[in-house]
């Protein structure tokens, strides 16, 4: 069992302590955050882009939506959590005194190409950091080129990530192959760039 299925088999386990709600943290939202007054706690919800590498204990409480929110783990459950995994569906929540890392900030070192949704399963791992580099530079500073709608050939989810500076969360992109070309994009910022044959040694061709 890789580390994807792991965290989302971890986050239904922990779905059971929800109805034990009086232990945890008591949240509520307001102002766009979900926070805990008395005890100084404000967490901003994060792009759905970044997600959780594994999910640890129940945390916190939101009564109202029936939420329960959880530790990521290796980091300050005061500055960082996360809903039950559900891949890209997940959201993180991060603190006022934590802040979230572009995709060259992350400095990734490592791709996973998954596919599924609720439950992700790594297909092929990119550890070229020559790649990688590539990867960042074309989708942070390349030319803008609008993600067609239909036709994909193959889609796959790219979870950027970073051994060394952010080992607990990921970035992800979403890869698409269609007849225009092949596509990196950001379903939150709508950002969207094309990038040739950059993957090509990693994940083959599904054209026709």
């Amino acid at each position: 069992m890789n580390k994807f299925t792991k965290g989302v088999c971890l986050g239904i386990a922990l779905l059971s302590l929800a109805s034990c709600s009086g232990t945890l943290v008591n949240l509520k939202y307001e102002n766009g955050q979900m926070i805990n007054k008395r005890l100084g706690l404000a967490y901003t919800p994060a792009p759905t882009n970044y997600e959780p590498v594994s999910v640890g204990e129940a945390y916190g409480y939101y009564e109202k939506s029936d939420m329960t929110l959880y530790e990521i783990k290796g980091l300050d459950p005061k500055e960082w959590l996360t809903q039950a995994y559900a891949g890209s569906a997940t959201t993180i929540f991060y603190s006022d005194d934590s802040a979230l890392p572009t995709l060259a900030e992350l400095e990734p070192n490592k791709i996973f190409v998954t596919e599924g949704e609720s439950v992700t399963i790594s297909i092929v791992t990119v550890n070229d950091q020559t790649v990688i580099d590539g990867l960042v530079d074309i989708f942070e500073n390349g030319t803008y080129a609008e993600w067609p709608l239909i036709g994909a050939y193959k889609t796959y989810e790219l979870k950027f990530y970073s051994e060394e500076k952010y080992p607990h969360i990921y970035y992800n992109l979403t890869y698409g192959e269609f007849a225009e070309g092949t596509f990196l994009y950001d379903r939150n910022t709508k950002h969207s760039v094309m990038i040739g044959d950059a993957l090509a040694d990693f994940i083959p061709s599904a054209k026709p």
